[in-house]
């Protein structure tokens, strides 16, 4: 009968023999759009970070004209560079005026890059 490696020693020797992957730079934020859905009650957000070795987290807060809170969202250790997300409106539109989309990322509790856009609430065909 063939002998066979322990499966878990088998898994240490590729974790150890496999490259170790370093950051140059911190993550950041190398583009940010937002686009209002037709019926203005949800928003198109995309975001685009460059390459990363450890998963940072992006949030995104969107406030009206007023600067109340309208939605938020959190994305926990993000995997791919590109996140394209739909955001729902807590309250009624309000058509044609200036709200904001703060978008933030982050790691371990630090900062590394945030975007603001300011977009009016009115519906254009990407």
């Amino acid at each position: 009968m063939t002998e066979m490696d322990d499966p878990l020693e088998i898994y240490r020797r590729s974790l150890a023999e496999a490259p170790q992957v370093v950051e140059e730079h911190p993550p950041r934020i190398e583009r940010a759009e937002v686009w209002p859905y037709p019926e203005l009650q949800r928003l198109w957000a995309r975001v685009q970070v460059s390459p990363f070795a450890a998963f940072p987290n992006l949030a995104f807060t969107v406030t009206d004209p007023d600067g109340a809170v309208v939605c938020t969202m959190f994305m926990v250790e993000i995997r791919e560079v590109y996140q394209s997300v739909t955001l729902h409106l807590r309250q009624t539109p309000r058509p044609g005026e200036t709200y904001r989309l703060l978008i933030e990322l982050s790691r371990d509790e630090a900062e590394l890059d945030a975007r603001t856009l300011d977009f009016e609430l009115v519906f254009q065909d990407p």
